[in-house]
């Protein structure tokens, strides 16, 4: 994360804790502004929610998502109101109305009639649908009552910190901005204290205040913003120069695109150097290669993949005479990404070893991916684009 903005964000969230109606606004390379929130995030114990569509029931959706199964949080709020014997583990449909309607709290309030949901759902043996959810405590007309509905069961240190990623193909980032804030202004005037950010590309912002300088979004977003530059182009031919690399142009250009941090420069400067002199991997490093690292931290910028993969997994299964072990590892879609460079997978034995593996992958419920080292300099789009692609196809849409 740049130096400036982890204090710029400490300042606004001292701004939520006071009450105040807060958006940040990450204007930059938006893949900058999603490891900025992210990093800020971790930093405070907080699991992040990221999401491009603005609709207000799909942030609630994702939000329940992110911050856990609610079951548990709504039989807490149960006993916190009606006291321990309100156990609903042996009740029926009719005794949880009658118990509801004996509450000594207004059984109609947002959280109460969120935690009846998911009770009513519990005791039916049926999972609660967050989307659902989220519809049912809008349907009267107000989208706040999600929003204070959902944080009302949560403590506020499990509340996940909620980041909305202007779509790639969004053509107007003005309009798009617009959308988004909309969508966020009653959520945090519902709950001021819910970190709550946008990620929008540079011209977005000013673009919006230009446009409606009056409005209440243009407000948020001036009191918002937090301003994200990367890596450049032209600084990070430098340093590959400097390695005695010939920059690959196309790689160099997807990088950049999306936002390059000054780690993910690092780290592609040190694979595109292996790429030419190969050398075993550093013991004390938490990559195999310095491929895989860079890989890594790629996909950690990506609002489809961010969060997901882990290096050098233990796997369930035993490959050889020790456990496998996964080069990165996303195990809620249960995909395995191996990153085979020169010195290790090139000989028939390793060949088959390799064989053998991706079978034991495939028979305990995991799609392996299989890439070159020197690819993911060099092919680098195309490679993102499967991983995402598999990414999707096996996480529950």
């Amino acid at each position: 994360m740049p130096p400036d903005v982890q204090p710029a964000l400490d300042r606004l969230q001292i701004r939520r804790g006071q009450g105040v109606p807060t958006v940040a606004a990450l204007a930059g390379p938006t893949g900058l502004g999603l490891r900025a929130w992210r990093g800020w995030a971790t930093t405070h114990g907080r699991p992040v929610c990221t999401v491009s569509d603005t609709e207000p029931t799909a942030l609630a959706d994702a939000w329940v998502r992110c911050a856990g199964d609610p079951t548990e949080q709504a039989r807490a709020w149960l006993v916190a109101i009606a006291g321990p014997t309100a156990d609903v583990g042996r009740m029926t449909r009719y005794d949880l109305d009658r118990l509801w309607r004996a509450l000594p709290t207004d059984p109609a309030a947002p959280t109460a009639r969120a935690a009846y949901r998911i009770l009513a759902d519990l005791v039916s043996g049926t999972p609660t649908d967050p989307a659902v959810l989220a519809r049912e405590l809008a349907a009267a007309g107000d989208p706040a009552a999600v929003v204070r509905g959902l944080t009302g069961l949560y403590p506020e240190p499990r509340w996940p910190a909620l980041l909305v990623v202007e779509p790639a193909d969004a053509t107007n980032p003005a309009a798009w901005l617009t959308a988004a804030v909309a969508a966020l202004e009653p959520v945090v005037a519902a709950e001021p204290r819910l970190p709550v950010a946008v990620a929008v590309r540079a011209d977005g912002p000013a673009q919006l205040v230009a446009a409606r300088p009056n409005s209440r979004a243009a407000a948020l977003v001036r009191e918002g913003l937090v301003e994200i530059r990367g890596v450049t182009g032209t600084e990070l031919d430098a340093r590959l120069r400097a390695a005695g690399v010939s920059p690959p142009a196309a790689t160099v250009g997807r990088l950049t695109a999306a936002g390059l941090a000054a780690e993910v420069a690092e780290a592609f400067v040190e694979a595109a150097v292996a790429v030419r002199h190969p050398t075993p991997a550093d013991a004390a490093s938490d990559f195999r290669s310095v491929h895989e690292r860079f890989l890594f931290e790629v996909l950690e910028s990506l609002p489809e993949t961010a969060g997901l993969f882990r290096p050098n997994v233990e796997l369930p299964f035993r490959h050889g005479p020790r456990a496998g072990e996964a080069d990165l590892l996303a195990e809620r879609p249960r995909v395995a990404v191996e990153v085979d460079g020169a010195l290790y997978h090139l000989t028939q034995d390793q060949f088959r070893r390799d064989r053998r593996k991706d079978w034991l992958y495939q028979r305990h419920g995991y799609l392996v991916l299989r890439f070159l080292a020197e690819d993911v300099v060099t092919d680098l789009d195309a490679i993102l684009a499967t991983i995402v692609d598999a990414v999707s196809t096996r996480l529950p849409q």
